[in-house]
């Protein structure tokens, strides 16, 4: 009797390990994941089911030896998943052919919840619709929709759920319509983060007793789908010929600014106009984000990971600090198997959209989570095998040796990633 009550209240206290110490109790889950595509196991602009089990979430999972059952989305994924098809320079990137028939498990209910695209508003509100008119609207019904009835938003099916320990990671989206509209001012105003975290944390702590593990958001100006200014300089000076400051000029960016997919639009005609022997035109304000605003961008990102904390505080739960994680990648890089993976297009951590991370990204991102919540609840459930994991991912580095000539996302590819940075328009909501 007094071993079952040990055994209950591990249970009760971390769903994460529950099947590890065998202390699962009949018909509980123990595990349920609610967030954007970065949860959802995305990569390659797709979700599908070839990747998704790639995702930190399911690998986080696995490690505990707690189930995690997945929305498996049909080749070519939604949207097509991108292809690697030549390293040129420069490389050469498509999306699969075909469309995807939708879920390959419809009948089986999904405990990861994350849906791509989705905003902080959206995870608390969104839900299936019966006629979906927008990519959105698609990919929420195929995550949320099923089993065939299932119409609660994320927060309410986890509600609904009732699982022992409950992941959210959200918000990210909702930084990263900076990038796409290459202003600060498109990202969800601080009040409403703060309104919308707070409904979040608190609804999920009252309604569901369950243990939150609560991450924070990355600063979303060192993802490669942003490309520095000082490259498209030099590209621009290579391809014509004219010095750099030259170039500054014509371009109306300089050394420290981050162009984004409209920005490199725009350069490609400038570069025609150059070579034609007309006028290019300077970026327009959406191409790009200087160092003003990039500052704005930070700091707005610093204000939402305060809200963060507080709420997680106050929740008795766990944060995990991917923000830390991130910017220690995108200023050291890490090595595995002895090579020396970083940041950048095409370096082994960010997967062929710009945004969302490798399989060997992911892991790194899976193993802070674990290392937190073993830190936090002094269990032990083992890190994922890095060195395995690169060595069979597609992406990293050894695997495909891309062409060093070659250092920024191509223009169409982030032009195609656009499709889920800006799903709602810019502004205060």
């Amino acid at each position: 009797m007094q071993h079952r009550r040990l055994l209950t209240a591990l249970a009760s206290t971390v769903g994460i390990i529950g099947a590890v110490l065998g202390c699962q109790l009949p018909g509980e889950i123990p595990m349920v994941v609610i967030g954007d595509s970065l949860s959802a196991g995305f990569q390659n602009d797709s979700l599908l089911d070839s990747q998704q089990p790639h995702g930190w979430a399911s690998l986080a999972a696995k490690q505990a030896g707690v189930p995690l059952p997945l929305p498996l989305i049909a080749p070519p994924g939604a949207p097509a998943v991108l292809q690697l098809v030549s390293l040129g320079p420069p490389p050469v990137i498509e999306a699969a052919p075909g469309v995807t028939i939708g879920r390959t498990n419809p009948e089986q209910q999904p405990l990861d919840l994350a849906v791509p695209g989705h905003l902080l508003a959206d995870v608390i509100n969104d839900k299936p619709v019966l006629i979906p008119t927008n990519d959105e609207d698609i990919i929420t019904d195929l995550v949320l929709g099923f089993p065939l009835g299932n119409d609660k938003s994320q927060m309410n099916e986890a509600i609904a759920l009732q699982p022992r320990t409950l992941f959210v990671w959200a918000g990210s989206d909702d930084a990263l319509q900076a990038d796409e509209a290459g202003t600060p001012e498109a990202m969800t105003p601080v009040s409403a983060f703060t309104t919308e975290f707070q409904q979040l944390i608190g609804t999920l702590h009252a309604k569901t007793g369950a243990v939150l593990i609560v991450a924070n958001i990355p600063d979303v100006t060192t993802i490669p789908y942003l490309t520095p200014a000082a490259t498209i300089i030099a590209e621009v000076a290579a391809e014509t010929g004219l010095p750099a400051v030259q170039i500054e000029g014509l371009l109306g960016i300089q050394e420290g600014d981050l162009v984004n997919a409209t920005g490199l639009s725009e350069v490609e005609a400038d570069l025609a106009a150059l070579k034609s022997g007309g006028a290019p035109t300077p970026l327009t304000d959406s191409g790009f984000l200087d160092p003003t605003e990039i500052a704005q961008v930070q700091s707005t990102i610093d204000q939402y990971n305060g809200v963060i904390v507080q709420q997680v505080t106050a929740a008795g739960g766990i944060l995990i600090d991917i923000h830390k994680l991130m910017a220690e990648l995108a200023t050291n890089g890490v090595t595995i198997n002895n090579y020396h993976a970083t940041t950048a297009f095409l370096g082994g951590v960010f997967s062929l959209d710009g945004i969302h991370p490798t399989n060997t990204g992911y892991a790194l991102i899976a193993n802070a989570y674990i290392d937190a919540v073993n830190s936090a609840r002094k269990t032990s459930v083992p890190d994922v095998d890095l060195s395995a994991i690169a060595a069979a991912d597609p992406l990293f580095g050894p695997n495909i040796r891309p062409a060093r000539a070659f250092v920024r996302i191509p223009t169409d590819i982030a032009r195609q990633a656009d499709r889920f940075l800006l799903r709602h328009p810019p502004g205060p909501q």
